[in-house]
C-alpha cells in the first residue's frame, strides 16, 4: 500500500485517517510480515528532532501516525495536511474490534503490574471473544529481557502492544522486531493505563478542539517539564516551515 506522509522535523508522518491505518494494518497482519507502527505525538518527534539515534529508530518504523494536535498542527503549517488525528488510545481499540472479527490474538507488554493485569480484564470484559495470548509488566531487567522475547514468541501473538514508555518500547520493538516474527508491533505509551481505568481521557470536546494536552497536564501535573517541548517543537516546524521556503 502506498503511504503519504509530511516530513516533520525528519519523521515522515502518515496522511492517513484512523480507518485508512486500520485497513493497512488489515493488509500488513495477513501478509505476516514483522511491521511497526509509531505513535507519535509532538513530544516524541521532536526528542528524535533534537536525539539522532532516536530518529534514526522512527525513520526504521514502518508507518508513523499523528497521535497529538501538536502534529496536526504541524502538517498544516507545512502545507501537507493529515486527516486527522491518530491518537494511540483510539487506534488500539480499533485493533481490538478489528482482531476480534478475525480471530486474531494479541499480547500486552509493559505498565505496572497491576495496571496491564486490569488493562487485558477490562478489555476482555468489553472484548470478550478478543484473543489475548498472554501479558507481561514492563518492570523486568535487562537479564530478563531475552526471557521476555522468548515467551513471546513461544505464544506467536498477531499483534503486540507495547507499553514501554518513550523512547524504551520502539527501541524494544526495532531491536527485536524480526526475532518475535510478529506480523504487527505497536508503541502504544500510556494506553493500557487508559485501558485499566488508572487514567482518564479528556472529555471529547476537548479531545475535538485539540486540548487534550492541557487536561492531561491539569491531572498530571508532574508532566509540566515534558510539556516544555510543545513551545519548541512548534518553533522547529516553524523554522522547517521558513527554510524550505
Amino acid at each position: 500500500m502506498k503511504i503519504e506522509t509530511v516530513s516533520v522535523l525528519g519523521v515522515k508522518v502518515a496522511r492517513m485517517s484512523l480507518q485508512q491505518v486500520v485497513e493497512w494494518i488489515r493488509v500488513m497482519v495477513e501478509q505476516g510480515k514483522p511491521r511497526h507502527i509509531v505513535t507519535a505525538n509532538a513530544e516524541v518527534i521532536y526528542k528524535a528532532h533534537v536525539e539522532p539515534e532516536y530518529l534514526e529508530l522512527l525513520q526504521k518504523s514502518d508507518l508513523v501516525t499523528a497521535d497529538g494536535s501538536g502534529v496536526v498542527l504541524a502538517a498544516n503549517m507545512l502545507g501537507q495536511p493529515v486527516p486527522e488525528r491518530v491518537a494511540g488510545i483510539d487506534l488500539v481499540a480499533e485493533v481490538f474490534e478489528l482482531a476480534a472479527e478475525k480471530n486474531w490474538s494479541i499480547y500486552f507488554l509493559g505498565a505496572e503490574p497491576d495496571v496491564v493485569e486490569k488493562a487485558v480484564l477490562h478489555t476482555l470484559e468489553k472484548y470478550p471473544s478478543l484473543q489475548i495470548k498472554g501479558y507481561r509488566d514492563g518492570y523486568y531487567s535487562q537479564e530478563e529481557t531475552e526471557q521476555v522475547v522468548s515467551n513471546i514468541n513461544k505464544l506467536k501473538p498477531d499483534i503486540l502492544l507495547v507499553a514501554l514508555g518513550v523512547p524504551k518500547q520502539e527501541v524494544f520493538i526495532q531491536q527485536y522486531l524480526k526475532e518475535l516474527d510478529v506480523p504487527l508491533s505497536i508503541g502504544v505509551g500510556g494506553s493500557f493505563d487508559i485501558l485499566a481505568g488508572t487514567a482518564t481521557r479528556a472529555p471529547v470536546w476537548m479531545q475535538r478542539v485539540g486540548l487534550e494536552w492541557s487536561y492531561r497536564l491539569f491531572k498530571e501535573p508532574r508532566r509540566f517539564k515534558r510539556m516544555l517541548a510543545l513551545p519548541k517543537f512548534v518553533l522547529a516546524v516553524l523554522k522547517q516551515k521558513l527554510t524550505r521556503k
